[in-house]
């Protein structure tokens, strides 16, 4: 293993004994980043694919009314009632942070869905459509907002695995061989001075 390079202090072994402390305790608290984190992660992706699984239904709704609605009335008709719908939403995003990573807070406010499109040649299908991209538009802001905390958690995630990484693998273990052979350099160091002071003794006796 890797030592760190210095001399054999009593000095020195107590500053390392000291910095080796204070990278386990380190490393501790990144383990415990890392299991919030996982489980945020996880909390988050459910939820991402249940919300990704309305949109979609959502969506497949809308696609087959609208499809009604294009031959039940004409793709031209169709298209003039499609721009005649405003939906006026309004979107604010928001901020909260969790471990230190700033994480979206969306919100889509939507009045009540009032078609302006006129009542002539327009009928049930085109209504549905309109109500069916409506209700997707209110899950959009909340698929946008998990999809994108997952994306910062992961990343904050990674950053903390190659903390912990660098620190179990490189930094711990190298301050562990460094601690042990000063020990065993001063304990040689204290074996031979105890030694010539005994030799000392035995001549001057």
């Amino acid at each position: 293993m890797k030592r760190i390079a210095m001399p054999a202090t009593r000095s020195n072994l107590l500053r390392l004994e000291e910095e080796l402390s204070f990278a386990r305790s380190g490393l501790d608290l990144l383990d415990r980043e890392k299991e919030i984190l996982v489980h945020q992660v996880a909390s988050l992706s459910a939820r991402a694919d249940r919300v990704r699984q309305e949109v979609n239904r959502g969506l497949a709704e809308a696609y087959g009314q609208l499809w009604e609605a294009k031959i039940e009335f004409g793709e031209s008709m169709v298209e003039s009632a499609g721009l005649g719908l405003k939906a006026g939403e309004h979107l604010s995003i928001r901020e909260k942070s969790l471990m230190g990573v700033v994480l979206p807070l969306v919100a889509i406010d939507l009045p009540p869905l009032r078609p302006s499109y006129g009542l002539y040649a327009t009928g049930k299908s085109i209504d549905a459509t309109a109500a069916a991209i409506h209700r997707v538009m209110e899950m959009a802001g909340e698929l946008a907002e998990v999809e994108v905390s997952i994306e910062r958690l992961m990343a904050e995630l990674k950053k903390t695995l190659k903390r912990i990484n660098a620190l179990a693998h490189i930094y711990v273990p190298a301050y562990q061989a460094t601690v042990k052979a000063i020990e065993i350099t001063l304990e040689e160091k204290e074996r031979e001075a105890l030694f010539q002071l005994k030799r000392i003794k035995s001549r001057s006796g």
